[in-house]
């Protein structure tokens, strides 16, 4: 029987630890640590006394691929399913999306009809027209990593990455496209390049995908791909699906842990034990899952895996600045997902998600009312605002209200506001992230070191994608309990 310690109490932590208590034949004991004093990383949401909820982090999950496919399988479980919220691909909330440039809203293509038109977004071209061309660049002859910005000026044109490769980039990692990995962030694009010269050849003849998916099947997932689910939510806020993985959690004998730091992790390889140290405590495990942020794993092995240490403090992370804004009344000028703004403009916000166009399940019941969140800084927080642990939040809320009466035309003030300041939530995948993320999974496995490595740090930044990464890497440790 197997002993395993799970540092971190985000969603990361919490799913590791789930599917570790799936397996109580192989794993007698799992025990959760947590340096804050919460549980539930970012998830985080408010419900007002009128009844509005108000998510200070991630606000909605999809539904495609593999890792749409494995959280509801989890929702499932968890007993969520008359919890959900969903989103049709044709409710305006999920098809219409915007870009704020030149002073004005520009709508992104949101059918198939669509990318055959001309947009003065991207000169005047149809996105039909950059995507025909694109087979007929020639490919990039040096390996190696290459920025997002470089990969998408060469092979869509400039103006497009600006307008619309840019832009997404700030608002899924809150970076620079000009210093993150296309290698990290959009590796079948950058493969089918690789292989094909293309991403359009690559991709349509490329080698499929090796990796043996998962066995996933759900009634939730049934349901979803009956009806077409875009996105989803749950009544309460997506912290309601950390809450049930608390519940569950303490319910199947998971011990845990909070505002218990974690300051240095020793390996005993040959007796595969690994001695955790805390502030007020030592404790052996046969197994860590890591799910902190890799800057804050580094120094545990700081002077005795200098591989690690220096691989898992390579990259950045950015810290954003969220203001939740609530108005009487319909205030927006077009029902949708948001907008975002490119960096090349004179604004000090990221983009504004359209809460109630999204959810108006979210809405306050009682009256009227229109939910936004403004999105700001990222990696350029200090530049805009200063140090996050002394800004004053009140300068976010003025440029929050400033900025969207401007760009939306609202008159108003709002009802309600919240501001959070989330520091150093969005790792930054710089150029030469994926071998470094390969040198330090070789070391690991040359050297048996009885560690794994989930999280946003690694192989995807979205709760799908943490969700996905933790149930992998249990998948994996199971295989080596199996074996012992």
């Amino acid at each position: 029987m197997t002993s395993v310690a799970v540092i971190g109490g985000g969603i990361s932590g919490l799913s590791a630890a789930y599917y570790l208590s799936k397996a109580p034949h192989l794993v007698n004991k799992v025990v959760l640590l947590e340096g804050s004093s919460r549980l539930g990383g970012w998830l985080q949401s408010t419900k007002t006394e009128e009844g509005a909820i108000f998510e200070h982090g991630p606000r909605s999950l999809r539904v495609a691929g593999e890792p749409g496919a494995n959280i509801l399988e989890m929702a499932d479980d968890l007993g969520l399913s008359d919890e959900i919220v969903p989103v049709l691909p044709s409710h305006e909330g999920a098809k219409n999306r915007f870009i704020f440039a030149g002073g004005k809203l520009h709508k992104l293509p949101s059918s198939f009809r669509g990318l055959f038109s001309r947009y003065e977004l991207f000169g005047n071209q149809s996105p039909a027209l950059l995507g025909l061309r694109e087979p007929f660049i020639k490919g990039r002859e040096e390996e190696g990593d290459e920025s997002v910005h470089s990969f998408f000026c060469r092979r869509l044109g400039k103006q497009f990455t600006e307008n619309a490769i840019d832009p997404m980039v700030r608002g899924i990692y809150g970076g620079d496209c000009r210093q993150l990995s296309v290698q990290a962030l959009f590796p079948s694009m950058h493969q089918a390049e690789r292989r094909k010269g293309s991403i359009t050849r690559g991709l349509l003849f490329g080698p499929k995908q090796k990796e043996t998916p998962l066995r996933i099947d759900s009634e939730l997932l049934k349901k979803a791909k009956k009806e077409q689910w875009a996105l989803w939510s749950l009544k309460d806020g997506l912290e309601a699906l950390s809450d049930s993985l608390k519940e569950h959690l303490a319910r199947s004998g998971v011990e845990l842990l909070t505002e218990r730091r974690v300051e240095r992790l020793e390996f005993d390889t040959a007796n595969q034990v690994v001695q955790v140290n805390t502030l007020d405590e030592q404790f052996q495990v046969n197994h860590v899952i890591s799910a902190v942020p890799s800057n804050c794993l580094s120094p545990m092995f700081a002077g005795h895996h200098p591989v690690l240490s220096d691989n898992l403090s390579a990259n950045p992370s950015a810290t954003i600045g969220l203001v939740n804004l609530e108005y009487a009344g319909d205030v927006l000028p077009s029902e949708g997902f948001g907008y975002l703004v490119p960096s090349g403009e004179p604004e000090r916000i990221l983009g504004v998600v359209f809460d109630s166009s999204i959810f108006p399940q979210h809405n306050r019941p009682s009256s009227a009312t229109t939910r936004l969140t403004v999105m700001m800084g990222g990696t350029w927080f200090n530049q805009l605002f200063g140090d996050p642990d002394k800004v004053d939040t009140s300068l976010l809320l003025d440029v929050a209200v400033t900025t969207v009466s401007r760009h939306l035309n609202i008159t108003t003030d709002p009802l309600r506001s919240f501001t959070t300041i989330q520091k150093d939530c969005i790792p930054q995948y710089t150029l030469g992230h994926t071998d470094r993320l390969e040198q330090m999974e070789s070391y690991i496995a040359k050297r048996s070191l009885p560690l794994s490595l989930v999280g946003c740090s690694y192989r995807g930044v979205g709760v799908n994608d943490c969700v996905l990464s933790a149930r992998k890497a249990v998948r994996d440790f199971l295989k080596t309990c199996e074996r012992d």
